[in-house]
Parts: structure tokens; sequence; C-alpha cells
């Protein structure tokens, strides 16, 4: 038997689903089926973990795989012992298909074997597909953040290798699901950007950060955050970078807010993003959005240089 573990909770139903370096993290529950099928193929039945309810009933009618309630999980009342449970029941299986979690991860040591990623049985186009195929027959069959999410992984398994149309068509597809999601975006004005349509990625930066304030939205700047998101690699947009600076020396306001943001918090060039800053408030001087970053700019420089603020 091969165990297979399906993390989501707080990364597909949370915040981290913006942070696109948590794909790693996670299989998606659109590829549960295809993994499922592999293994039998092979002649493995599969045990299944995971923390949706409604996602382990589908997969569990759809393939047969095995949950942890069929070996007695749902005896445990306290969720602490019955994760400890469970992952003992996949340190007893022959291989564990899981993410870089924790989770996975312990039960490995356990069981003294590897955790394996999908790609060790599709390869990243393989993998990709499966997803884009899955969810091309059955996206109603899941929950729209599982699905938005299965679009995310499969465009970054594919990212370098696909086309603009075809990769704005996975990235519009997971907006649809999840349009709060500033993650998608950023990728799809970066795309834009690319094929140097300025217009056309500056029109998505706006809609998005307009519709943020407009809603009141506890966090407006979310999209900056993301665009400037850490991984242990740098950043997980750092490729993107250059095709937002084009954008903004080709007078892009909103691309050029964005710039100036990367060029502060990420590669620490305060006087390079108050030139930036500059481009947004020429081009529209009463936007609160620009009046906010510029500020918050020039307070930084201040406080490095040790002058008094002045705006």
């Amino acid at each position: 038997m091969a165990a297979l573990h399906l993390r989501s909770g707080d990364i597909i139903h949370g915040n981290y689903r913006s942070q696109m370096e948590f794909c790693e993290k996670v299989i998606p529950a659109p590829l549960a089926k295809a993994i499922v099928s592999k293994l039998a193929s092979k002649g493995l039945a599969t045990l299944v973990i995971g923390q949706d309810r409604a996602t382990l009933d589908y997969l569990k009618s759809e393939t047969g795989a095995f949950l942890s309630d069929d070996f007695g999980a749902g005896q445990f009342e306290d969720g602490t012992l019955k994760a400890f449970f469970e992952m003992a029941l996949m340190a007893r299986c022959r291989r564990i298909y899981a993410g870089s979690s924790v989770f996975a991860t312990m039960s490995s040591v356990m069981g003294g074997i590897r955790v394996l990623r999908p790609k060790a049985l599709f390869g990243d186009r393989g993998t990709a597909a499966a997803i884009l195929d899955e969810l091309k027959a059955r996206q109603s069959d899941y929950h729209p953040l599982e699905a938005a999410f299965g679009y995310q992984s499969a465009f970054l398994l594919m990212e370098d290798s696909i086309g603009p149309a075809q990769a704005r068509g996975i990235l519009e597809k997971a907006a649809a699901l999840d349009p709060q999601n500033p993650a998608y975006a950023l990728k799809m004005a970066a795309g834009y950007f690319r094929e140097q349509d300025y217009r056309g990625g500056e029109a998505i930066l706006k809609a998005f950060m307009l519709r943020e304030i407009d809603a009141g939205a506890e966090n407006s700047m979310q999209i900056m955050q993301v665009l400037t998101s850490p991984s242990w690699r740098g950043h997980v947009m750092a490729g993107d970078f250059e095709l937002y600076f084009a954008a903004a020396r080709a007078g892009c306001p909103y691309a050029a807010a964005c710039s100036a943001h990367i060029l502060h918090t990420a590669l620490g060039r305060t006087e390079a993003a108050l030139a930036m800053a500059a481009l947004s408030r020429k081009a529209e001087p009463a936007n609160r959005l620009f009046r906010d970053i510029e500020l918050t700019l020039r307070t930084a420089a201040a406080a490095n240089d040790g002058s008094p603020l002045r705006v």
C-alpha cells in the first residue's frame, strides 16, 4: 500500500494560497485520482490522508482508495492523537506521496521510507496535464479554492514551457474561481508585459487594486506583499521584476507603483523606488494608493538618512 497525503487547510483555504511557493507543500486534490490510478496499475492500493472531509469522501467513492477511518482513526476525538495515528499508518506503507510537509516527513522518518513527489510518477508536464484534464472533465466536483489551486499548480509546473495564450487561459480560470487571490492578477499582468502589451497588463493591475480598495479590504496592499514574497530561493516572482520595470518605463502608473515596492522591499533600492513612485504620482496625483506608497518610501528614506520627513 502507498500513502497519499493531501494537505489542504491553511494553505488552500487560507492566505497561503497566494504565496506561490506553497504549491510545493501540497498535492492538489484534482491530481489525486490520477495518482491512485497510477499506483493501482503498479499493484498498489492507496491510503489517502487529508483534512477536507468532503474531498476525502469524494476520492474514496471515485477511486476506492482507503481512508484512515477504515483503519480506526474515527475512534479518536482528540485531533492531535488522530494526527499521530495517521502518521503511524503512513509510516507502515511502502511509499509516501506528498508535498514538502512536516507531517509526511515525520511519517517518513518513523517508517524509514522516502517521501516521493507526484513528479516521480508523471514528470512536470505529465503532472500538470493530469490536473488540467481532471479539471476540464470534473471541475464542479471540487471546492472552488481546491480547483483554483489545481490550476495554479499546473501553471507553475509549465510556466517556462508554454505560450502566453495558454498561460493566460489557465490563470483566468483560476482567477474566476478565486477572484480575491492577487497572485493570478500579478502573473497575468506579467504575461502581458512579456509580450510588451503594457496596456493589457496595466488594466489587470488597475482593476484588481481598485477592486480591493473599493471593497474596503482589510489589507488592500496584499497584492504588493505577494509581489515581493520571499522564498528560500530569493523571491517567488523575481523572474518577473524586470517586466514590471519595463512596463513602468513605458508609462504604466500601476506597474510603476508595483516597481517602487519591488525596488524598496525586495531590492533595498529606496532612491530608485522613490523615482518610480514619482512616475505614479505624476500620472495620477490624486490617487490615494500612490500617495500612500510614496509616503511609505519617503518615511523609509528619512529614517535611513536621519533627515526630517518632507511630504
